[in-house]
Order: structure tokens, then C-alpha cells, then sequence
């Protein structure tokens, strides 16, 4: 089932998806670090260091429910300015939304996009919105630091993510055989 808010974009499967996520930790110099400090990468490195995408802090007036947005041509991610505050305490579902529109930035940027319609069809590995989340768990809570040992308070305590992010890693991870 598609969210009514989702765009079809071009396929990739999970493990490309993995692949993105990994290479974007070994540019930021971060693949030997459990946690990563994904709003800093956003804020600090990706906008004032680099000057690579403008980021924004929207207001909920502004922003209705929509939680973060990243522009289409890649020029800004924003979040909403409670996700945001979250995202700076620490808290593992906000930082899940920042790093999934960090994976719309770094996969969806300047593709066609096409709006999907709630129950047509369109397999998730074609749909924005599954590819981000795939991303934000990739980049998040890489496969190496886990073992088969891991539960889901493990998993929270070492990446800093919500229990349903964690349950969802796991569960992945398992089904696929990588831990």
C-alpha cells in the first residue's frame, strides 16, 4: 500500500540503498562510528561546511504535519521546528526523520517524480517514501555494528533511535540473513 503522499521514483533495491548510506558515512568520515550526529551533518556539515543543501527550520504553521521536507532540486531540507528540537535532544524518532530526508537529499534530488496513488500497485523499492526510510535505517544503524545477539534495547542505546526503528533494523536484518 503507498501513502497518498508518495512519489514513484526510479527503482533501487535495499542493498544499492545500503550502498548510498555507507558511502555517505565513509565521505563524512563516520563508517567506524556506531552514532552518528545526523542533524550536525545536515546543519553543520552539509550546509555551513560545504554549502551543499541550504538547511531550514519551518514552523508547524508553516509546515501543518508534514514533519521535514527536502526540496525536489536538493536546494534545502527542512525540518519542522519541533522535529528539530527533538532532533537536538537526541530523540531516536526525530533523528529517524532527519536521516530519512537526508536519503531523499541523497537519492531523490533532481529525478523525475511521479505522485503514486494510495493502493495502485507500486512496489515499495519504487516508492520515495520506503527508499528513505531504508536509507535513514541504513545510515543510522549499520548491519557491522549489530550481531545476532542484538535486541532492540541494544539497538536504541548504541545508535540513539526509537524502539520501532530498532524492532524494524532487527527484523530486516534477520529475514536477510546479516546477522
Amino acid at each position: 500500500m503507498t501513502d497518498s503522499n508518495d512519489f514513484i521514483v526510479p527503482p533501487r533495491k535495499w542493498a544499492e540503498i545500503g550502498g548510498i548510506a555507507d558511502n555517505l558515512r565513509h565521505s563524512l568520515g563516520l563508517l567506524e562510528e556506531p552514532s552518528v550526529p545526523v542533524i550536525e551533518i545536515i546543519e553543520q556539515v552539509l550546509d555551513q561546511r560545504l554549502d551543499l543543501v541550504r538547511f531550514e527550520v519551518g514552523s508547524r504553521k508553516e509546515m501543518g504535519s508534514a514533519e521535514g521536507y527536502t526540496c525536489p532540486n536538493g536546494e534545502f531540507i527542512m525540518l519542522r521546528e519541533d522535529v528539530y528540537h527533538s532532533a537536538c535532544a537526541g530523540e531516536g524518532r526525530a533523528r529517524f526523520t532527519c536521516a530519512h530526508e537526508l536519503g531523499h537529499w541523497a537519492m531523490h534530488t533532481n529525478i523525475p517524480l511521479a505522485r503514486a496513488k494510495s493502493g495502485d500497485g507500486t512496489p515499495s523499492f519504487r516508492l520515495a517514501e520506503p527508499q528513505a526510510n531504508q536509507f535513514a535505517a541504513e545510515f543510522l544503524m549499520p548491519a557491522s555494528f549489530i550481531s545476532h545477539i542484538d535486541d532492540e534495547d541494544d539497538i536504541m542505546l548504541r545508535f540513539s533511535v526509537s524502539w520501532e526503528a530498532a524492532r524494524n533494523r532487527l527484523r530486516y536484518l534477520r529475514k536477510n540473513g546479516k546477522v
